[in-house]
């Protein structure tokens, strides 16, 4: 059945001449000192204050020139006789027009602007091994009219800073030809616009104009952002090494599609969304015009993708893009966030660790929450001001990583008010090398009635050693003022992440603790082995909540083991992994781990998970049966994770067999039992094992447990 699709009108560029000519200028000078924030000029030109640059083009949407096109990729995905056209927007400063201005592009390549289906999704009640063959087809869904503009997003942030903004649309959705497939026409797609850019490929006016239209507004100079699908795309295009793709920001990206959808061999849900596979959103994105063209490709994906063992076969190879990541040369500021349940973390891990090895410019920003997350518009602006305008602004030397830190781990990042100060957005201080540029600093005001609360603004600038400016005044009441000796302060969060050499942390080393006997109600995680032979079983039942398993004081689903109380803090930077000897009684069975932490009083806290099929212990592309009651070695790494763990909390492991919200869930019953004296865990600890000694020892203890 066909989806409803407004059609395009036949667009070329729409041209406005506006009458004022200005110069291109740039200036370079050194980092994290300010962000100005000047009026709009009359004659406006490229500026770039401290290494920033600044927003003095016009931000009137009026003055904007909006262009609309088709770009020919080179590849006929949908098998119609000719080459796939992507439709592609842009919008441009009016003095691109007027004055022969040429400047860089942020680049959103997307599948979702048109909209997105229902979705069918596969059945995850069901044995092992055991899927349904077949599923309803999506059901029609109205989609978005995106001619002539697809997009307005990252338009008012970057526009007044002297900078193109385009927007594509993936193949097979909106206004494009081709299908949605995750795999290398997408790829060559979005290549496609970058090489439009640079005049290596051909735009037209419409579908099926022959009127070539031409991009001699740019400097060829591109950066891709995007969240998700959207921050995925720039990975896959970044692979090719196409020239002019200067820098990419992904975030929270696919560098695997394997490890989106499949764990260890274990097919796995997201936090959100049972029963997804690659073929659900296809057909979820899936919202050009003609709906029949990829009905076939999409009936080849639920084959491929192989929903029976969920092992690693050539549909997958061809949807990971780490096997050509070598060709990346685009400078990459990394997001993610650490309890993504989305996107795991392993994808931006081991895309982050290729570009380290290989030379790439990198930065991640690596944060404590879920799916999604941009860094501070800071750290974008100086990447884009130096990989796309070539401004050297000290970006290369500043720390690699930036983690936004628990509020209970926080380092002190505060200064204090110089002087009683009222209604003002310069703020004097004693020691503005304290603070940061473009972060949020705190600031406590207090009332005329002595009452204090405190209030919020970005440091838009650190003119000199004693005063910060502020986005907007502070104690603006009446009778409100900033004391003297008021701390003003960077608190933990999403827009003030604590800086790191690297990621993970250079200082990390792994630290092995051992299980012990107990896990019905908790065992011990510790450095010394458990005597003796111990052989400990939980009983599957995928009904249970994950949650409640890990709060239980006594289950019979589950095994818990944890550490001593910890009389330091300990942080963990990178992939946990655990170590089993496992038996199960049936010829299948789910494996979950969970590392957590549990307080002396309260709920505990889920750091990170892992799942695994014990069938691909050996392999991700090939199973090794396991013999009923027969116990066999098996290794797993748990997602990558950036986590503190607080003085007097316990480290814990939580083994489980299938996982309520991320498992395919079989009736309950199977049985799993793990030899303890045979299973550990290794924790990537910052510090490496004597961290964890001085955290989990006694003080008067001669040995430790």
């Amino acid at each position: 059945m066909d989806v409803k699709h407004p059609r395009a009108r036949a667009r070329g560029f729409r041209k406005r001449s506006l009458g004022l000519v200005v110069a291109v200028a740039s200036s370079a000078a050194a980092v994290l000192t300010s962000i100005a924030v000047p009026q709009v000029a009359s004659a406006a030109v490229p500026t770039f204050v401290d290494g920033l640059a600044q927003p003095v083009f016009s931000a009137d949407s009026s003055d904007w020139v909006h262009d609309e096109l088709w770009v020919e990729s080179s590849v006929d995905n949908d098998g119609d006789g000719k080459l796939d056209r992507i439709h592609v927007d842009v919008t441009r400063p009016q003095e691109t027009e007027t004055d022969g201005l040429k400047v860089p592009v942020i680049y959103e390549d997307s599948p979702y602007y048109a909209g997105i289906g229902p979705g069918s999704w596969w059945p995850v009640d069901h044995e092992l091994g055991q899927p349904p063959t077949s599923k309803p087809r999506q059901a029609p869904f109205e989609t978005e009219d995106t001619s002539p503009t697809i997009s307005t997003i990252y338009e008012s942030t970057w526009l007044p800073r002297g900078f193109a903004v385009v927007h594509s649309e993936s193949p097979g959705t909106g206004l494009s030809e081709g299908c949605p497939t995750g795999g290398r026409n997408e790829t060559l797609a979005g290549k496609a616009v970058i090489d439009w850019l640079n005049g290596r490929a051909k735009g037209f006016t419409s579908l099926t104009s022959t009127t070539e239209v031409t991009a001699d507004w740019t400097t060829g100079k591109v950066a891709m952002m995007g969240t998700s699908y959207n921050g995925t795309l720039p990975i896959q295009v970044a692979t090719t090494g196409v020239d002019g793709l200067a820098a990419i920001v992904p975030i929270s990206a696919i560098s695997s599609v394997y490890d989106y959808r499949r764990s260890n061999g274990a097919m796995i849900n997201t936090n959100t969304n049972r029963g997804g596979d690659q073929d659900v959103l296809a057909e979820s994105v899936y919202s050009r015009a003609d709906q029949e063209i990829c009905q076939a490709q999409f009936a080849r994906m639920r084959v491929e993708e192989d929903r029976i063992t969920g092992d690693y076969n050539a549909f997958w190879d061809d949807r990971n893009y780490m096997n050509d990541v070598r060709n990346v040369h685009a400078a990459v500021l990394l997001a993610h966030g650490t309890n993504d349940g989305n996107v795991k973390m392993k994808n931006a891990a081991q895309f982050y660790e290729a570009l380290k090895d290989q030379g790439v410019p990198h930065m991640f920003y690596l944060h404590q929450g879920g799916h999604g997350g941009a860094p501070p518009d800071v750290m974008i602006n100086r990447w884009f001001t130096r990989y796309l305008y070539g401004v050297h602004n000290g970006v290369e030397e500043l720390p690699r990583s930036w983690v936004v830190r628990e509020s209970y781990a926080c380092p002190a990042r505060q200064t204090s008010a110089a002087g009683d100060q009222a209604n003002t957005a310069t703020l004097a201080v004693a020691d503005s090398g304290e603070l940061t540029l473009g972060f949020t600093a705190t600031i406590p005001v207090t009332a005329a009635d002595g009452t204090v609360s405190s209030q919020t603004r970005v440091i838009a600038s650190i003119p000199d050693s004693t005063h910060i400016t502020l986005a907007s005044a502070v104690a603006t009441g009446a009778g409100q003022r900033v004391a003297d000796g008021a701390s003003v302060r960077l608190a933990c969060g999403n827009a003030n992440p604590t800086p790191y050499p690297e990621w993970p942390d250079p200082k990390t080393g792994d630290a092995n603790l051992n299980l012990t006997p107990g896990g019905r109600t908790a065992g011990g995680l510790l450095r010394t082995h458990a005597g003796g032979s111990s052989v400990e079983t939980l009983t599957d039942d995928a009904t249970i909540n994950p949650q409640n398993l890990v709060a239980a004081a006594s289950s019979p689903n589950r095994l818990v083991y944890k550490s001593p109380p910890l009389r330091q803090q300990v942080r963990i930077s990178g992939a946990p992994s655990v170590s089993l000897r496992l038996a199960i009684d049936k010829p299948r069975a789910n494996l979950t781990m969970y590392l957590v932490s549990y307080p002396a009083t309260g709920n505990p806290t889920v750091i990170t998970r892992g799942w695994a099929d014990p069938l691909n212990r050996n392999s991700l592309s090939h199973e090794d049966p396991m013999a009923a009651g027969e116990f066999y070695p098996m290794r797993f790494a748990l997602q990558p994770t950036d986590h503190v763990f607080a003085v007097g909390e316990r480290i814990g492991l939580v083994v489980m067999s299938s996982d309520n919200i991320y498992t395919i869930r079989p009736a309950p019953g199977t049985q799993l039992s793990v030899r303890v004296d045979q299973s550990s865990l290794d924790l990537p600890v910052v510090g490496g094992p004597s961290a964890l000694i001085r955290a989990t020892c006694p003080v008067q203890a001669r040995t430790c447990p």
